[in-house]
């Protein structure tokens, strides 16, 4: 995106804001609400499980709920604005908290949490974002309990998981890249089994559509309350939606 709103620069009255609905702020803006979307519409139809490097307790205390501690954990580094590093999964690690049961003990384990509404993602966003890149990796499986409970199998083997092994059929995998300081990039990375040419080609069309009419109508934003109506027309969710 090349415009933004002025907004995001002045002072915020109380009360919902760019970031506690969107994870948006002066320093990761409006294209926060799109990687939001497209992450959603990419993995919809399936269940949601997120894998937040690093912050497992920031965001267990986000959304209110423990994970299930996992070995293994999705890397990519996005130092370079023109090539993005996959490293695949590596070992999981946590922030130590010592208010937080066991934080101590499971530092070298990663938390998969359940997504339910795109407000989960966001929150999780927020929680992240507190350093210089931040990331969390989607698993979006078949529903049930049995698939959860081999998603769960295949991130804690002794043996380094790769996507193929992970991932069945039409599931999907998207990383989520957010850099904030200088010298870090934003990064969407998206796998499957199958193939989604034809819908992220649709999705880049629409979402090219809206950041059009996003900007066109960028002067029309008056207050925060247009610009929060602008920023859910952009994201094309409803974040408290399945």
């Amino acid at each position: 995106m090349t415009q933004h709103w002025p907004g995001l620069f002045q002072e915020w009255s109380p009360g919902p804001t760019p970031f506690t609905e969107y994870a948006v702020n002066n320093n990761n803006m409006e294209e926060m609400a799109v990687y939001l979307g497209l992450a959603w519409h990419l993995t919809a139809g399936l269940a949601r499980y997120t894998i937040p490097t690093y912050y497992r307790d920031d965001v267990a205390q986000a959304l209110g709920r423990e994970p299930v501690l996992v070995d293994w954990e999705y890397e990519i580094e996005a130092e370079d604005p023109h090539m993005v590093l996959d490293n695949g999964f590596v070992p999981g690690r946590s922030t130590m908290d010592r208010h937080a049961p066991n934080s101590w003990e499971n530092a070298n384990r990663a938390g998969l949490f359940e997504l339910s509404t795109p407000r989960d993602l966001v929150s999780l966003l927020c929680a992240v974002l507190g350093d210089a890149t931040a990331e969390v990796s989607l698993f979006a499986v078949a529903p049930g309990a049995d698939r959860r409970t081999d998603l769960v199998a295949s991130l804690c083997t002794s043996a380094r998981p790769s996507l193929p092994s992970v991932l069945r059929d039409e599931e999907v995998f998207v990383d989520l890249t957010i850099g904030s300081d200088v010298g870090y990039y934003d990064a969407v990375t998206v796998a499957s089994p199958a193939d989604l040419q034809l819908r992220i080609d649709a999705l880049a069309v629409d979402y090219a559509a809206r950041i059009e009419a996003y900007e066109n109508n960028l002067n029309d934003l008056s207050d925060m309350t247009a610009f929060l109506r602008a920023l859910r027309q952009l994201a094309g969710l409803t974040l408290d939606a399945a």
